[in-house]
């Protein structure tokens, strides 16, 4: 192969700004400096086939695409930057072999393809300047890549941090039991003054009880003085809020096609959920992660901490996040005699996240302040980074009004071209619970229906051929 000039992009952009790179792998060939450079969303192969792949490596060992490399925006606004094994005798990432599945990649890591060319990863990422709580430092310090561990029973969780939230951090975490060193993810929740530490074994038994592709599952549990640490399935696709984001950002949205296959994963999981008497109650696309990055990706519904067993019961306990609740979860938030079901309240959510896929948009939040479905989910998305949005706060009071009134609009574009999507989300979104779609329904509609046979060849391979 023609070498590389040194940190060149692996797409021949030899003038990409900076800002536009979020990782590099670093290699020496023949005493020259090579690196192959990643960009969000813009995946590159290694193998030995030139036709195929971006950085092409000789040897006897190496596969035609040996493997893939991705970036993608994270929950907490950095990057995940992983490594898909590919081929047939695998990799080395820190001298431990991985095959057959995707790696997150930190600053330092060291990848090895068997008998040919070893990299080491560097993260090149710059989060963003602007200050994000009131208490932030000024200036925002700079994250720091020098890799820490701690070790938590079987476990070495890192500083890699995957995800935050108001009551949990999620890392990286090594289970070191296991020659291969596999990854996890370690949720951690600091059981300070007030903590509800029944509610957070709720969320453990449930899980325990879950065994599902489309539903996070639970590796392991350990506690201290301090924390609960809950060892979870690792994805390294990001969450489904970050992957609409992306498209919005190119002013587009989520082909049909797509939709309708996230979507049908999404069904399944609530179907077995539903099964067994629990409602999730707060599903959102920011609780649905990509198992791995890529099109058409493995969904995993995960954040089980608001879900409830025997969900058939009503509760005067209203949870979730309002642009998500139905009407009568919005009605019992203010007036404490009602009650709510979980179940058509997680049908509800379905029907929202199904509107917003294919639209751009929500369905009860399309005024002219947000005349666009970038400036939609611009929107929401600084909410979600900057945790409290003035904004969304000022209008937070329209948008329940408009719930409960069941001001719903479908805009000509695009449901004028999409009648059985429109029909399937107008029976999610149906004012009375008892008269709304349930997850049978839904799994069973016509926009379902209409495809299901490639739906379940796709789901076969995707899905259950990655597990």
């Amino acid at each position: 192969m023609a070498p590389l000039s040194p940190d060149h992009t692996i797409n021949n952009e030899f003038h990409a700004h900076a800002s536009d790179i979020c990782a590099k792998l670093v290699t020496v060939n023949r005493g020259r400096r090579e690196a192959v450079v990643l960009k969000l969303n813009k995946p590159a192969t290694i193998g030995r086939n030139p036709q195929r792949c971006d950085y092409v490596v000789a040897g006897t060992f190496v596969s035609g695409i040996h493997c893939t490399l991705s970036a993608v925006r994270s929950p907490n606004g950095g990057v995940i930057v992983s490594c898909q094994d590919l081929s047939r005798n695998g990799i080395l990432l820190n001298g431990h072999r991985i095959c057959k599945t995707v790696v997150i990649l930190m600053h330092g890591d060291i990848v090895e393809i068997p008998d040919s060319r070893t990299f080491t990863c560097v993260h090149v990422w710059r989060d963003r300047a602007d200050k994000i709580e009131l208490f932030d430092p000024t200036p925002p310090q700079q994250p720091s890549h020098k890799a820490k561990t701690v070790n938590i029973g079987k476990y070495l969780v890192t500083n890699q941090k995957l995800g935050s939230g108001s009551f949990a951090t999620v890392h990286l975490a090594l289970d070191t039991s296991h020659t291969a060193r596999h990854q996890v993810a370690c949720k951690t929740i600091r059981t300070k003054k007030g903590c509800d530490v029944g509610q957070i074994f709720k969320e453990i038994n449930i899980l325990n009880g879950l065994k599902h592709p489309n539903i996070n599952r639970i590796y392991d549990t350990e506690q201290d003085d301090q924390f609960i640490f809950i060892f979870l399935q690792l994805c390294t696709g990001g969450d489904l809020f970050t992957y609409i984001t992306a498209y919005s950002d190119k002013g587009t949205h989520l082909c049909e096609a797509e939709a309708k296959f996230l979507f049908f994963q999404i069904l399944v999981g609530l179907e077995h959920l539903h099964s067994k008497m629990i409602s999730h109650r707060d599903l959102k696309p920011e609780n649905i992660l990509l198992h791995a990055p890529g099109p058409y990706p493995r969904i995993v519904i995960a954040d089980f901490g608001l879900a409830r067993p025997r969900a058939y019961q009503e509760t005067f306990n209203v949870c979730g996040t309002v642009s998500y609740l139905p009407p009568e979860g919005i009605l019992a938030l203010d007036q404490e005699h009602l009650k709510y079901v979980g179940m058509p309240s997680d049908c509800w959510s379905a029907g929202v996240i199904l509107y917003i896929m294919l639209s751009g948009s929500h369905p009860f939040d399309n005024d002219s302040t947000f005349d666009s479905s970038s400036n939609w989910l611009s929107h929401i998305h600084a909410s979600h980074l900057s945790q409290v949005s003035k904004n969304y706060h000022r209008d937070e009071a329209r948008l329940k009004a408009k719930i409960i009134a069941g001001e719903m609009e479908f805009q000509p574009h695009p449901w004028n071209r999409l009648p059985d999507a429109k029909n399937l989300v107008g029976s999610l979104l149906i004012h009375n619970y008892q008269l709304r779609a349930t997850v049978y329904d839904a799994i069973r509609s016509c926009w379902i229906n209409s495809e299901r046979d490639k739906l379940l060849i796709t789901y076969r391979n995707q899905v259950l051929g990655r597990c």
